[in-house]
């Protein structure tokens, strides 16, 4: 498996092979190419529900990846946030404000806890600038196509194209399916519970 994740002429035998438990193929998809990225999300959507819960109790062994440390404004966004929370429901409206007015880490913080996924998995994945993984945590927190295309926009920054970039992931965005992007979250979860183990 360490094989394959350091050498592309393995990841599609890799992902393609019949024989792989599932908790290992969707650890391939932080490695893959987009192609292959889609086939573990079309794998996910086909999984019986009991198999899923036989791979995640499975797969619960530890991954030596590191995600970085917490940015230097992580406690004052937390405490931001948890005053929003504080005053009613996080709903993808408070969402988008926390984009356009307290920068990366409150938007950050906020989306991990709709998507029910770790802060610095959901950090991670937008400081890669990996949109199609963007995309999985912004359908499994229900936010709305124009939110994920303004965040992916916002996180390409001044690459060129930005804006065409994004708007390449609005089609995959409105195919995925938020029953699909909850499946793969769950093995996101267990891959962080394993690391932190």
């Amino acid at each position: 498996m360490e094989r394959a994740k350091a050498n592309p002429e393995l990841h599609a035998a890799t992902v393609e092979g019949a024989c792989l438990p599932v908790d290992l193929v969707n650890e391939m998809y932080f490695v893959v190419e987009a192609r292959l990225r889609q086939q573990i999300l079309e794998q996910n959507a086909r999984l019986d529900p009991a198999l899923l819960e036989a791979a995640l109790a499975a797969g619960r062994t530890q991954v030596a990846v590191d995600q970085g440390d917490l940015p230097g404004d992580y406690a004052e966004s937390l405490a931001h946030v948890t005053q929003l929370r504080a005053e009613g429901p996080l709903t993808p409206t408070v969402l988008a404000r926390l984009m356009r007015t307290k920068g990366a880490t409150a938007f950050l913080i906020a989306l991990s806890e709709l998507a029910d996924i770790d802060f610095l998995t959901a950090k991670s994945v937008a400081d890669r600038h990996e949109l199609d993984a963007l995309a999985v945590i912004c359908r499994a927190a229900d936010l709305d196509r124009a939110i994920f295309l303004t965040y992916a926009v916002v996180i390409l920054g001044a690459e060129d194209n930005a804006i065409g970039r994004a708007a390449a992931y609005g089609g995959m965005y409105a195919e995925l399916t938020r029953d699909t992007a909850l499946r793969t979250l769950r093995f996101w979860r267990m891959r962080r519970t394993a690391q932190a183990a």
